[in-house]
């Protein structure tokens, strides 16, 4: 099964956060299927969560990774040692590195080969602004996201596209589930049409999902999932909310 649900815990955690967090995490969760489900801990405590987690099947993925595989490149850390860390994924193109260390889709693109070139399932992060929404532009920006970032790849064998609204993220507001769904499609369509060699695996909603509103965005039928920030910091929220998915689709 793809990855689904996956935590985003941007700069937050220590040693002490994730042994809490998985206790909170295992004692409220209720389903079997692990293999759904991902976390995107800072780089520096992959291993140690991986040991936190143990034998459980859950997905354990990086919140970046650099668009070279070795030089002199000080701080970065390439798809290669992720890897080698046991990590199956990475989230690539997230709206704070596009706006705060200036990532183009052109370096997105780059990004994309190194995760494909070592294995590791990327998951393309797409979103426009608050005045590209209010002008209507949002499948125009999208789109030319999309193409920009996907134009030099030859092949991927997996991908995840998760859509964050940037006027969104963090903000507590929630476009109207139907419109994100509209969204969905249309990021399936441009790629499937577009790019028939992207194996698409799913396109997961990702801005400002919590408790509250999760329920009415995983009944759409193109919303297949989420990238959760603020809500997945607490071990117990991030279990009623995979709880809930697993729900759903298991009566769908």
């Amino acid at each position: 099964m793809p990855i689904c649900i996956v935590a985003n815990w941007k700069l937050n955690g220590s040693r002490a956060f994730n042994t809490q967090w998985a206790l909170e995490f295992f004692k409220n969760f209720n389903g079997h299927n692990f293999s759904s489900l991902g976390i995107a801990p800072a780089s520096l405590y992959i291993d140690h969560l991986k040991s936190v987690i143990g034998d459980y099947d859950i997905k354990i993925g990086s919140q970046n990774i650099d668009l070279e595989q070795t030089g002199a490149r000080t701080g970065e850390i390439s798809a290669s040692m992720i890897k080698d860390l046991g990590c199956e994924f990475s989230i690539i193109g997230h709206s704070e590195r596009r706006i705060l260390f200036h990532e183009t889709n052109q370096m997105i693109c780059q990004k994309l080969i190194q995760a494909n070139n070592n294995f590791v399932i990327p998951i393309l992060c797409i979103g426009e602004s608050a005045e590209e929404n209010q002008s209507n532009t949002t499948f125009k920006v999208l789109e030319q996201q999309i193409i920009e970032a996907l134009e030099n790849v030859d092949e991927l064998s997996s991908l995840i596209i998760a859509y964050e609204p940037v006027w969104a993220i963090g903000s507590g507001k929630t476009p109207n589930p139907e419109e994100i769904d509209s969204v969905h499609e249309m990021i399936k369509d441009v790629v499937q049409s577009r790019f028939p060699k992207i194996g698409l695996e799913s396109v997961l909603y990702g801005g400002s999902v919590n408790l509250k509103n999760a329920y009415s965005l995983f009944e759409q039928k193109n919303i297949d999932g989420a990238l959760i920030g603020g809500a997945s910091l607490d071990g117990r929220e991030f279990a009623l909310i995979a709880n809930l998915f697993n729900e759903l689709r298991i009566q769908q």
